[in-house]
């Protein structure tokens, strides 16, 4: 029987129409579809009842015999074989159909065996986490169950095929391994199943076991001893090797999957290089704050004793990406950038019409590798525009678009993937009412959106500024600054400042270009686009981008100030005092990170001894507690053979957070006195 059966499945048409002939076997079709045949096997053969005949089929197909008069392959017996050739395939496809359910439940069983832990190793840190993100926000795979699960992660854009046993899975990314997607597939397998729930997953998250703790001591020893060291040493007796110290830590770090420690250092390892290079933009305060900082990150890394506190120190080395509805986006505008922490490229920055909302996207590349191929500036504006929108990037900024598919950050960062499609939707229109109303046109409204601490995506403050109109400018050779004043309706005062620098050199002649046209047409109202931010008591905007009068309305005319009288808390000479203040606290502790806390100098301490004192007056506990600690241990120091820097670099950071927050809220104080001021006269 399954001898003929075999035979009978390897025969086609062109068979059939040799035994006979084309007419017989489309005859015998015809007449199958009216027949409803009976078949009974008996060894190698089999005997098929049809209506007007009964047919033996034998092998070979050619010996079978029929009951009519033919003595040739009649109809019947073609017709009697393709009943048996349909019966035998249908049979066939209900044993593979058996067969595949029994191989889909052995892999399911196979799915479900496996241990979260192993999977959450497989994935690593970063890739669970953006799991439970996408379970948490609703976005789940694609799963298609068979004897072989295929599994379609969207966030990836990736395809794995889980196939039993698991060893055999494949993935479209090419790995042999049990790599990140696999274990996100049978993740989800789990979860559909219900073996597992969201909850189970993100309390594995929160587990210890995520962490190996006895490294990450060692890690945050070293970092303690190194900037211990330099700190101990001193910035004028330190070699230009310091650099090299904390770019090693940096890459310590990135080893024990400490992200936010990475980045920090390899920024310290910039800041040294500015030291070293004589560079203008070197503060030495600032930078003695940031090493600061980033000691007592490592103090609190040390001190970590669950996975939650830990991942909330360690930050991510990739931002987590999710699916979002379609997005209308205007274009605004464009900067190039290179950070301190070894990053260049373009950020370029859209708003979100129908939300009111802020998103970017960035193309950043490393610069601390060597040999890394760098695209010079000039060529950035040409490249390619994300999303399939077939323009240059200089292009892009000049319209309005939707995306489809798109993928972004939390905080609205987007996503370059190849699956979002951009449609263009027209040219950029600045004057249409959604972006008008973003433009803050009253100075002191925009004070209040700096201290409200609103953030967009990647922590940067963004804001459109109009401008009734436009002061005086001037670069100053000492500070290595070009300022703008740019004014509201009621005469406020806003300062757009640019800090000199190769990168900014173009971003100041643009802006001293502005001025001149401005000196020679008169008064004009802007809209600057950028970062606002409040420095020495002036509120202060980074410039972006700006688009000059008809451009975007929605302004009113200057107007002298009304007289009307505003109510304010203190004046602004006082607040002035109390920065001056606050400014030799930080001059104090610049002074500490110069001389080293190993031979400071003896005019140093008597005036921290002096700074401690005031503090006390000026109602500043916290501040002058430690300054009085700060000189009381180094005055010891001399006495000692041993001296333990910690608690002294833990009381100085502590000063340094204090202060720097007073200096804030001091120098917002002082710029809205100072409007409130202008406002009563």
């Amino acid at each position: 029987m399954e001898e003929l059966k075999r035979l009978l499945g390897q025969t086609d048409d062109e068979y059939f129409i040799g035994l006979s002939n084309k007419g017989i076997v489309k005859r015998a079709y015809k007449d199958l579809e009216q027949e409803n045949p009976k078949a009974e096997w008996s060894g190698k053969e089999a005997e098929v009842t049809l209506a007007g005949a009964v047919c033996r089929i034998r092998i070979p197909l050619g010996e079978s015999t029929c009951s009519c008069p033919s003595r040739s392959v009649c109809r019947h017996l073609i017709g009697a074989m393709l009943f048996l050739k349909r019966e035998a395939f249908r049979e066939e496809e209900k044993e593979e159909q058996g067969q595949e359910q029994i191989l889909g439940e052995e892999l399911k069983k196979e799915i479900l065996a496996v241990p979260l832990k192993n999977l959450k190793k497989s994935c690593g840190n970063r890739k669970y986490r953006e799991f439970l993100e996408h379970v948490k926000s609703g976005e789940q795979p694609d799963i298609y169950e068979g004897a072989v699960i295929t599994v379609r992660l969207p966030w990836e854009g990736v395809t794995v095929k889980l196939l039993s046993p698991l060893s055999y899975s494949t993935c479209s990314c090419h790995s042999k391994e049990l790599c990140g997607h696999k274990a996100q597939a049978v993740l989800a397998c789990q979860l559909k199943a219900g073996a597992v729930t969201p909850e189970i997953l993100h309390k594995l998250l929160e587990s210890s076991e995520e962490w190996d703790f006895e490294e990450l001591r060692q890690t945050a020893a070293a970092m303690k001893e190194g900037i211990s060291l330099q700190l101990a040493t001193g910035l004028s007796r330190l070699s230009p090797e310091a650099s090299g110290s904390m770019e090693r830590l940096a890459v310590i770090s990135h080893g024990a999957g400490l992200a936010e420690y990475e980045t920090r250092f390899r920024e310290a390892s910039s800041w040294y290089r500015m030291y070293f290079e004589r560079s203008a933009g070197f503060r030495a305060e600032t930078f003695a704050g940031r090493l600061l900082k980033l000691y007592r990150r490592a103090v609190l890394l040390e001190h970590a004793r669950t996975g939650e506190e830990v991942s909330a120190l360690a930050g991510t080395f990739r931002d987590s990406y999710r699916s979002v509805s379609r997005l209308h986006l205007a274009a605004i505008g464009g900067r190039t950038f290179r950070s301190k922490s070894g990053y260049e490229g373009e950020t370029y920055y859209f708003l979100e019409l129908e939300q009111r909302r802020w998103y970017t996207w960035t193309d950043a590349r490393p610069t601390f590798y060597e040999g890394v191929r760098r695209r010079r500036p000039g060529q950035m504006p040409q490249a390619s525009a994300p999303w399939g929108m077939n323009c240059s990037r200089e292009q892009m900024t000049e319209l309005e678009f939707y995306l489809s598919h798109a993928r972004a950050t939390e905080d609205g960062k987007l996503s370059g993937s190849q699956e979002t499609k951009a449609e263009i939707a027209g040219l950029l229109d600045l004057g249409r009412e959604e972006i008008r109303e973003q433009v803050i046109w009253d100075y002191r409204k925009l004070l209040d959106f700096v201290r409200e601490e609103n953030k967009g995506p990647g922590g940067e403050r963004l804001a459109l500024v109009g401008a009734a109109r436009c002061g005086e400018s001037a670069f100053d050779p000492v500070r290595q600054t070009f300022a703008m004043d740019l004014y509201d309706r009621e005469n406020r005062r806003l300062s757009v400042t640019v800090r000199y620098s190769k990168e900014e050199k173009l971003t100041i002649k643009v802006l001293e270009r502005l001025s001149s046209r401005i000196r020679e047409k008169g008064d004009m109202s802007l809209v600057f686009f950028g970062n606002p931010y409040v420095e020495e008591g002036r509120l202060c905007l980074y410039p972006i981008e700006f688009f000059e009068e008809g451009k975007i309305g929605g302004g009113e005319p200057f107007r002298e100030p009304s007289g009307e009288t505003a109510e304010h808390a203190c004046r602004p000479e006082i607040l002035r005092g109390m920065e001056q203040f606050l400014g030799e606290i930080r001059q104090v502790s610049a002074d500490l990170f110069q001389s080293g806390l190993s031979s400071v100098r003896e005019e140093t301490l008597e005036e921290l001894r002096r700074l401690a004192r005031e503090s006390e007056t000026m109602g500043l506990h916290g501040a002058g507690e430690d300054l009085a600690f700060l000189e009381k241990e180094l005055s010891g120091r001399r006495h000692r053979l041993e001296f333990d820097p910690e608690p002294v670099l833990e009381a100085w950071g502590r000063l340094r957070a204090y202060v720097e927050l007073c200096r804030e809220k001091a120098a917002c104080d002082r710029a809205l006195a100072e409007m409130e001021q202008k406002d009563a006269k």
